[in-house]
């Protein structure tokens, strides 16, 4: 990757991605977008973890 984005724009994105998600009924919710959303909010929390240890 060339232009990386920053933490917070990352965190934006994934933020912004579960957030459009969540807001479709769970009844009409594939399970491949179930998994989509956990490992979305699996990424922010990781990243979240990361940047608290200093490792970005």
């Amino acid at each position: 990757m060339d232009n990386q984005l920053s933490y917070k724009e990352q965190q934006d994105c994934i933020l912004h991605g579960i957030t459009r998600i969540v807001s479709i009924d769970p009844q009409e919710l594939a399970p491949e977008w179930r998994l989509i959303e956990d490992n979305m909010a699996m990424a922010f929390y990781l990243n979240v973890w990361v940047f608290n240890r200093g490792l970005k």
